[in-house]
């Protein structure tokens, strides 16, 4: 692996090398304070104010939006402003599992859930800047560092967008589509907070595992199956108490991913579970939990099914008689 090392004294001026470490170093501490105190980098700020204050002159806006996406947030009043994004490096301590039967691994599992919770509200804070009603596409992804296996790196993108009124103080996130946000729009509902949860559970390998392995019938793995039941619930739980909180009415949108990984336990016991592989399984949930939306109709409208014909359109209605030349 290469080394890094400082810049040469005679690459440049020493003077001015010092220095320009000094403010670096500097820049960092303000920074660290910052995030400290639940506040954005100083270099985060000035991008986002800089695209504040643009214009019809200005900085043009970029954003993950595929072209229909952003014809229908234009069509009710909504214009994207900017990518927003949201990240957290955590480093798990000392996780601890049975050497006797299966377990959550909770000291993994609150990792994972301090580290979005780190990176959601990081979100929230560049979409407040950039004076966003809400960011729509929200894309989630962990990464796991092969050079430090004790961290959880969370990250998060999305669109920034802005519509009619006052925006509100704390801007919605949510990952649906352009499509799918109007479609929700349509049906007189919201989003009201982004809802995730995660479980981590330890699978103990057993005598009894390591024969069904080389079984030449079809058997059930039940430490597996339970696993993924128990991992499931617990993830849900923490999903549920997010959308309970925002006052959400239900999530939609739900999508489940899972890892698993082999793992050794360490000690000095004789139980011959030391010497076996193990298992990680890692699950993660994450949706759009949902409101009533304020001033919505209190039916949805009729869908109008509208057919392209050579000398115009045929709208037809709820009944053959309602079809009529557009």
């Amino acid at each position: 692996m290469p080394g890094f090392r400082g810049p040469s004294p005679g690459s440049d001026d020493p003077a001015e090398a010092r220095r320009r470490l000094a403010d670096d170093l500097a820049r960092q501490e303000r920074d660290q304070a910052l995030l400290e105190q639940g506040r954005l980098p100083s270099a985060a700020q000035g991008r986002l104010a800089e695209i504040g204050r643009t214009g019809p002159d200005g900085l043009a806006f970029t954003s993950d939006l595929a072209a229909d996406e952003a014809g229908l947030l234009r069509r009710h009043g909504y214009e994207p402003i900017c990518l927003v994004t949201g990240s957290a490096m955590y480093h798990v301590g000392y996780a601890y599992a049975s050497a006797w039967n299966d377990c959550e691994v909770a000291q993994l599992s609150r990792a994972y859930n301090e580290a979005t919770r780190l990176a959601v509200s990081r979100m929230e804070l560049e979409a407040a800047a950039a004076r966003a009603h809400g960011v729509v596409g929200v894309r989630y992804g962990i990464i796991r560092h092969e050079w430090a296996d004790r961290t959880v790196e969370v990250q998060l993108i999305g669109t920034a967008v802005r519509g009619p009124g006052a925006a509100p103080r704390t801007p919605w996130l949510c990952d649906l589509s352009g499509q799918e946000w109007y479609a929700l729009w349509r049906a007189g509902y919201e989003p009201a907070a982004l809802a995730y949860g995660h479980c981590t559970w330890f699978i103990l390998t057993t005598m009894q595992d390591e024969w069904n392995e080389m079984n030449p019938v079809n058997v059930e793995l039940r430490h597996f199956s339970l696993a993924l039941g128990q991992c499931r619930t617990r993830a849900a739980m923490h999903l549920k108490t997010i959308a309970r909180d925002s006052g959400a009415l239900g999530i939609v949108g739900v999508h489940v991913a899972r890892r698993l990984d082999e793992v050794r336990l360490s000690g000095s016991d004789e139980n011959p579970a030391y010497e076996r592989e193990h298992h990680n399984l890692i699950l993660s949930m994450i949706g759009t939990a949902i409101r009533a939306r304020a001033g919505a109709a209190p039916r949805v409208p009729a869908t109008r099914l509208v057919l392209s014909l050579r000398d115009g359109q045929l709208e037809v209605g709820s009944t053959a008689a309602e079809a009529a030349f557009v």
